[in-house]
């Protein structure tokens, strides 16, 4: 095995490990739980815990 080829493996391996997770975060199952991620810093918190003077 030369390290061209090893290099070629990883570099193929690598990318479909990307685009498996591109596919996993764009596909429709998975909206709802990153839209309520996304609201997370928006939402009304008690804000009492953080002006404790």
């Amino acid at each position: 095995m030369s390290t061209v080829f090893v290099q070629t493996v990883w570099t193929v391996l690598a990318f479909l490990f990307f685009i498996a997770v591109v596919i996993w975060a764009y596909s429709g199952a998975r909206k709802k739980e990153f839209d309520e991620a996304a609201h997370m810093p928006l939402d009304d918190d008690d804000l009492s815990t953080y002006n404790q003077e």
